[in-house]
């Protein structure tokens, strides 16, 4: 059987290039669903999109042998389960033959399916023998999506149709890539999440050091400047030793002076004075065994002076020990302060909770 396609050949000449691209063009049964010897069906017009008819028809039966014939499984219908059902009863065998617009206006793809009551395909593209993964191929690239009930709807299906959920319906009716992009935008947030997480705690942490690293400082230039203060002191410390034994040399210089003058003065009052020039000679001796003691302490200084500056390094050395105790005495205070306070916060939380407590 074969339904008539147009009253006016010359008007579906001109039509038949405003079709677009991937759609229907010609459909085709033999010995197949409930359809006589053979059946071809031309769309009117490019932009048909519904078959209507009375009950019986084989509206139903055309939908199924569309999705039979571009490969779909005999699940998708709600009907029969194995595809050797849909062939007509009494035949052996069937076909169907669809044809598609292709990627350009002067191109068409021609899906052919045989079946047979062994539940056996037959597949051609273009009239050449391809196994069915090469038409699943084309289907997928045409997106005719078979298994999606917004754009494939069968009557025995629409009860399931109904019970799609509004998040159900939209993956549905968007993009197939949708859904996986929608997966890949959470899982890209859940990583950008995890990165800024561990950024935040890096930056935490890297906080945390640069205080650590701060008090360091403090504290190292604190010791720096003890350690500066101690050599000041370590230099100037020969130097006060001498400014005394200087001083003390300087007084026995000027009292050596004196004794001089006095003897000067003695030789002078010689010729006048010769009764106490015994005593005279006696104060001399004093006075130059004096100075011989001057003398003796003024070598001695020195001889002390080259002793203080033999010992330096071992004075330095106490001095740096005595710093560092000083410094480990510090600390230790600061611990016990720490240890002091705590003490205190847990008297006074201890008092707070002993306060709230009913009589």
């Amino acid at each position: 059987m074969t339904l008539p396609s147009s009253s006016r050949p010359s008007k579906r000449a001109k039509t038949a290039c405003r079709y677009v691209l991937k759609t229907l063009l010609l459909f085709s049964v033999s010995e197949a669903f409930t359809y006589g010897p053979h059946l071809q069906l031309n769309p009117i017009g490019p932009r048909l999109n519904l078959v209507i008819g009375p009950n019986g028809t084989g509206k139903s039966s055309l939908v199924c042998a569309i999705c039979i014939g571009l490969g779909g499984e005999p699940q998708l219908l709600g009907r029969a389960t194995m595809i050797g059902d849909y062939v007509k009863r009494g035949e052996e065998s069937g076909r169907t033959k669809i044809s598609l617009r292709g990627n350009s206006f002067d191109e068409a793809v021609v899906i052919t399916r045989k079946i047979n009551t062994r539940n056996k395909s037959d597949w051609l593209l273009n009239e050449r023998p391809v196994p069915k993964k090469d038409i699943l191929d084309v289907v997928q690239g045409f997106n005719i999506q078979l298994n999606n009930l917004t754009q494939f709807l069968p009557q025995d299906r629409v009860c399931e149709f109904a019970k799609l959920t509004p998040i159900q319906l939209l993956k549905a009716v968007g993009d197939p890539e949708l859904s996986s992009q929608h997966k890949s935008i959470h899982v890209i947030k859940h990583l950008f999440s995890q990165t800024i997480n561990s950024l935040e705690s890096s930056l935490a942490q890297n906080k945390a050091s640069n205080r650590e690293i701060e008090e360091d400082g403090q504290r190292m230039r604190q010791r720096n400047e003890l350690l500066l203060k101690a050599e000041s002191l370590r230099k100037k410390l020969p130097w006060l030793k001498y400014d005394d034994k200087k001083a003390a040399f300087q007084t026995a210089k000027e009292a050596e002076n004196e004794a001089k003058n006095k003897l000067r003065d003695a030789e002078r009052n010689q010729a006048h004075i010769l009764q106490p020039l015994e005593v005279l000679k006696r104060k001399r001796l004093v006075a130059e065994q004096a100075a011989n003691k001057l003398k003796s302490a003024s070598a001695e200084c020195m001889v002390n002076m080259q002793e203080i500056a033999n010992k330096e390094p071992d004075l330095c050395e106490k001095v740096r020990s005595k710093l560092q105790q000083i410094e480990e005495v510090h600390k230790r205070e600061a611990a016990r302060q720490i240890q002091i306070q705590k003490a205190k916060e847990d008297i006074a939380t201890a008092e707070a909770e002993l306060a709230s407590l009913p009589p």
